[in-house]
């Protein structure tokens, strides 16, 4: 009686609710995504990685997360070396800009379960109702209950087919004699506006593109991601590098400052020359002490960028930056032209546009097929209530027509026919626009890549130079020449350490501009040791030292201007 129909119900919702929780699916969800984006990574990149956005915290309850544990991850301390490469992959595991666009990728295509979710066959709804209605009158109960469930499915030509299932509950449970289900069953298909699958499925195609487009912006926010962790590392070995040549300079000074206090001393020089002397070591050591400070706040910064906790102390791998200089400046194998073809053929981005110049373009046909009338073949079916001791299956009721639907009122499709027109054009000006960008992105570099190299090679002039001046000044001084002051071995000491300066920023300068080159003309690979170093297009081979960059005559500006 009633109590089994109540028992049904509760034991059928218990069942559900046991069945479908939120671990299950959560598993779900990201078997359907990772096998989305694993796929479609294989085919766009033939990148067989397993891509995941979980970190130490998706398999912890967020209950069981709190404020301390946050605050006792940043107050963590510890020392180490951090060489390059484990910088990378520091960043990759822990950077909180990163770890945002893994997940926008995973959220793109999740979005697209949903949009295949419309077009799979499923249950849109399935209800149990159960009561029971007591008479004051007559002191009878009345039992109720009814359960149907409804089966729908979107068809890619543009149709819709449905079943409903529908049945008396109380036939069922009381022992009376149970009802057939009543079935019902439906089509309807577009014959002219929503008709054909590049009308009809134009969501899905548009989700499925969406998601291709986020996996080739993720692949190049990678490249830009490793590039801007590479300079990032360089700059703190040059800081590094310049405080040591200012410490060398510094005590430079007070070497320099004891031997004028000596002349001084010994009457061959004049006061005044040991205080500018004096002076001279004081301005060093201030260089030092800020130098240091510059130090130590970028290597702050660099850790923020690694997620890495403050209060850790880290070290660079110095040598790094004695493989630079010895790996010299390795050439960019292209030209201009060249350059910018393989530019369009391999920047992921540029891609990007390509395609979604082509999305608009199929937005204007399907804004078109809005302004038809609507005409469709619509079709049912419908099983009569029946006892299963008579059931009879040639009682059923069955319709079929057409159904018209003329659009008098079509400003709104108007409106959007014209806005995609629009869209069009516009989306290919960009296209224009992003391509007039690309090519002077690539030029810029080359000529960029150039002027760095002919810097480089100046300044290991300049440095050698400023050795010799230094050297013979201190010569002269010291052999009694006259008109030698100590203001010109202090002029020469600055001299000196300038040029240190220099060649050290001219060589960083150089491997990260042809980083960055390398990344816009879309062939950077981010894989593999050293690969910051090697030639992108011969990965596999040997890091062989560049040959020297020798300085050029400077073109004279009749041939540069032109006529």
């Amino acid at each position: 009686m009633m109590w089994r129909l109540a028992a049904t119900v509760a034991v059928l919702g218990t069942l559900s609710w046991t069945g479908c929780s939120a671990d299950r699916y959560h598993a779900q969800a990201d078997s359907e995504v990772y096998g989305i984006l694993d796929a479609r990574r294989a085919q766009l990149l033939g990148d067989t990685n397993r891509f995941r956005i979980d970190t130490p915290v998706t398999a912890r309850a967020p209950e069981d997360v709190n404020g301390t544990d946050v605050v006792l991850d940043r107050y963590q301390g510890g020392q180490r070396v951090l060489p390059l490469a484990e910088a990378m992959r520091t960043a990759v595991r822990h950077n909180r800009t990163y770890q945002f666009n893994r997940e926008k990728l995973y959220l793109q295509a999740l979005s697209l379960t949903g949009t295949r979710h419309q077009f799979a066959l499923k249950f849109t709804k399935a209800t149990v109702d159960a009561g029971a209605d007591r008479s004051s009158t007559t002191g009878k109960t009345t039992l109720d209950g009814d359960a149907d469930a409804t089966l729908k499915k979107a068809l890619l030509a543009g149709g819709q087919l449905g079943a409903t299932l529908a049945n008396d509950l109380v036939f069922f449970f009381d022992g009376t004699k149970p009802k057939v289900p009543s079935i019902t069953l439906s089509l309807t298909q577009p014959l002219l506006r929503g008709a054909g699958a590049d009308i009809a499925a134009e969501v899905l195609t548009q989700a499925e593109r969406d998601v291709v487009y986020e996996i080739r912006s993720f692949s190049h926010y990678q490249k830009q991601f490793a590039v801007d962790i590479i300079r990032d590392y360089y700059s703190l070995l040059r800081q590094a590098e310049n405080v040591r040549q200012y410490y060398t300079n510094y005590q430079s000074r007070i070497v320099f400052r004891r031997e004028m206090e000596t002349r001084v001393r010994a009457g061959l020089s004049a006061e005044f020359e040991r205080e500018q002397s004096l002076e001279s070591e004081y301005r060093a050591k201030l260089d030092y002490i800020r130098g240091v400070e510059t130090y130590q706040n970028q290597l702050d910064d660099y850790k923020q960028q690694l997620s890495l906790p403050l209060g850790e102390r880290v070290g660079l791998d110095r040598s790094l930056l004695s493989r630079i200089e010895t790996a010299g400046l390795p050439p960019v194998p292209f030209d201009d032209q060249t350059a910018y073809r393989m530019a369009i053929t391999n920047r992921l981005d540029v891609i990007n546009q390509i395609d979604k110049f082509e999305d608009s373009k199929r937005k204007v046909f399907v804004a078109r097929n809005d302004l038809k009338p609507g005409l469709s073949i619509v079709a049912d079916m419908e099983l009569k209530d029946q006892f299963y001791s008579s059931f009879s299956p040639d009682q059923y009721r069955a319709n079929a027509g057409l159904k018209l639907d003329l659009p008098l009122d079509q400003l709104t499709e108007r409106n959007a026919l014209r806005q995609s027109e629009i869209n069009f054009e516009r989306q290919m000006r960009t296209l224009a626009t992003t391509l007039d960008q690309l090519r002077d992105e690539v030029r810029q570099g080359l000529r960029n890549l150039d002027r760095q190299g002919q810097n480089y090679a100046t300044q290991l002039a300049a440095l050698e130079n400023a050795r010799r001046n230094l050297l013979a000044t201190q010569l002269r001084l010291r052999a009694g020449f006259q008109g030698v002051r100590t203001s010109d071995i202090i002029t020469a000491q600055d001299a000196l350490l300038r040029a240190q300066l220099a060649v050290t920023t001219a060589v960083v300068d150089y491997h990260t501009t042809r980083l960055n080159l390398l990344k816009d003309v879309g062939i950077l690979q981010t894989t593999g040791d050293d690969f910051w170093l090697r030639d992108p297009l011969l990965p596999l081979a040997p890091l062989i030292a560049a040959p020297p960059v020798q300085q050029q005559e400077v073109v004279p500006p009749d041939q540069v201007l032109g006529p």
